[in-house]
């Protein structure tokens, strides 16, 4: 696990998708790569509700949802835009605020001006969307305001600027920018190694939500296994046909729980805020076996716990 320097060049990264891996996207729902980063195919909402009734001793034994709706956190919905991303980077943010001391219920913070600091930071081509090492540095640089000054809209519009309002509001909500840590960096031809798993677990453990992308279903199914619906898994060998492969790359989700238990593939199973809307699963949340993302998460990051520095009692 390493924190990642803001500063750093590296957040363009410069790999390509393998020929063997691509996915050919209808025009609406493809992104443009630019600045190092690759073309990926966005996930189409799914509005298909589940729910888990899960068998006793395989409970979450962690679970981040009681605190998220405490804090007035709503599921949103992405729409027909491949933005997952944005909204799984956004919320890491909402969180971390909403549990300050002192902090209002119900915090809705804007997607739309993190998508246009992602390009403000980047420059042209414009896109909608990216993946993580586009928003962490444009948190950095531009922080992130309210929905209210920014709000998100059906389609994307390249030309649309915050006032100069929303943007010294973000900065002063944000005065000290959250750094964050990166527990997987992207890589869309393996997923998660053991320990990097662990890295994750330790994180959720330790109250922070972690944002990962992954592949997805191109035609969504569950398994259900004791009483827990989990996303359907396929074997890496089933997606060497772009033309029948059952899943692409991909998606970007938010993990808030789980539970170790040998009874699931791969050892237990998380449970995930999706980004589209509450109609999604089980309140907008779903579930995903741990083997999933040993298989298919593709990188992973949180925002980092904060640095406390030992304080010398004074000398007398």
């Amino acid at each position: 696990m390493r924190i990642v320097s803001m500063t750093a060049l590296a957040f363009a990264l410069s790999a390509v998708l393998p020929p063997t891996l691509a996915r050919s996207a209808p025009p609406a729902q493809s992104a443009t790569a630019a600045q190092g980063e690759r073309a990926y195919r966005a996930a189409t909402p799914v509005h298909i509700t589940f729910a888990s009734n899960p068998e006793n001793g395989v409970e979450p034994s962690v679970d981040l949802r009681p605190q998220i709706h405490e804090r007035g956190l709503a599921v949103r919905d992405q729409g027909n835009r491949g933005t997952c991303t944005v909204f799984a980077t956004t919320f890491l943010v909402e969180y971390q605020k909403s549990g300050m001391i002192g902090a209002q219920k119900g915090l809705d913070l804007s997607e739309e001006y993190l998508n246009w600091a992602g390009n403000k930071e980047f420059g042209k081509p414009f896109q909608d969307g990216g993946m993580f090492t586009r928003f962490m540095p444009a948190f950095q640089s531009w922080a992130i305001t309210t929905a209210k000054d920014m709000p998100y809209r059906a389609s994307f519009d390249p030309n649309e600027q915050p006032t100069k309002a929303a943007i010294a509001k973000a900065d002063s909500m944000f005065p000290t920018r959250y750094q964050f840590t990166v527990l997987k960096t992207w890589d869309n031809t393996k997923g998660y190694t053991k320990a990097e798993l662990q890295d994750v677990l330790a994180t959720l453990r330790s109250g922070r939500p972690v944002a990962t992308g992954m592949w997805w279903l191109s035609n969504f199914a569950t398994v259900t296994v004791h009483g827990v619906p989990l996303l359907k898994e396929y074997p890496r060998s089933a997606n060497t046909n772009p033309a029948t492969a059952p899943m692409f790359d991909g998606h970007s989700i938010d993990l808030v729980g789980y539970r170790e238990s040998s009874l699931f593939p791969g050892g237990g199973y998380f449970i995930f805020r999706n980004s589209f809307g509450p109609s999604f699963g089980e309140h907008g949340y779903g579930f995903v076996s741990f083997k999933y993302l040993l298989t298919y998460g593709n990188d992973a990051i949180a925002i980092a716990p904060p640095v406390v520095h030992p304080v010398s009692p004074p000398k007398y």
